[in-house]
């Protein structure tokens, strides 16, 4: 799972700010089809690379990636990889099939 892969370098620049998981976002965009599967596996990974770290502080956002319908040919903003077309009601694909975490600190002591 590509998971553990983000959850290292998640876990890397979390160390690297010396920050412990409080008050901590990821914004996703991109990539996975269920969110809650995402979710579950990231924390799981997570949790594994740095037992230390309060996982359940973390928030996990996933934010719209624009698709393109493939029966019209609008592309439209979408917070789900199921969301059908606006316009005709198709199936949409990703314009940009990367998948990108930022990590966004809230403040407070690390």
């Amino acid at each position: 799972m590509h998971e553990a892969g983000l959850a290292a370098a998640v876990v890397d620049a979390l160390r690297a700010e010396r920050l412990d998981g409080a008050g901590i976002r990821l914004l996703v965009t991109g990539g996975h089809a269920d969110h809650g599967d995402f979710d579950g596996a990231l924390r799981l990974h997570l949790a594994a690379a740095a037992p230390d770290l309060d996982v359940t502080a973390i928030e996990i956002v996933h934010l719209p990636s624009v698709r393109l319908c493939v029966g019209c040919g609008r592309e439209f903003p979408a917070g789900s990889p199921e969301t059908p077309c606006p316009s005709c009601g198709g199936c949409a694909l990703p314009v940009d099939g990367r998948e990108r975490i930022e990590l966004e600190w809230m403040g407070g002591e690390g």
